[in-house]
Parts: structure tokens; C-alpha cells; sequence
């Protein structure tokens, strides 16, 4: 038998700063908001979702997810 790992991560640029930022990483997702959503096919559920920059703090929101 062979083990498979998922490995994921859901990539945004800061639109100020320009860094790239993974909605993935437990900083972003602590709550399991945004795997849940992924997940379960519910990709319009982030429409708005509210993201800070860790890096220059600037808040913005998440107009949609493409694959």
C-alpha cells in the first residue's frame, strides 16, 4: 500500500506591498474558514473575505478563486 499527501496552497498578492501571500498557512486560515470553503466546493463563499498583509498591514478583500 502507498501513502499519498496532499499538499495545498491558494496564493494572493498583496495589492499594496506585492507580497505573495498563502490563504493556506495557519496565520491566514486558523479557523479552517478558507480549507473548509476549498474543500467543499464552495469557492463563492470567500467572495469578500476580509485578508490583512502581515507584511505592510493593508486590508483588502477577496474578489474570487480561479483554478
Amino acid at each position: 500500500m502507498t501513502t499519498a499527501q496532499l499538499d495545498w496552497s491558494l496564493m494572493i498578492e498583496c495589492p499594496n506591498c506585492k507580497e505573495d501571500i498563502d490563504l493556506a498557512s495557519g496565520d491566514y486560515d486558523d479557523e479552517n474558514f478558507i480549507a473548509s470553503a476549498i474543500f467543499s466546493n464552495r469557492w463563492d463563499d470567500l467572495r469578500g473575505h476580509e485578508i490583512t498583509c502581515e507584511k505592510c498591514n493593508h486590508e483588502f478583500e477577496l474578489e474570487s478563486v480561479e483554478y
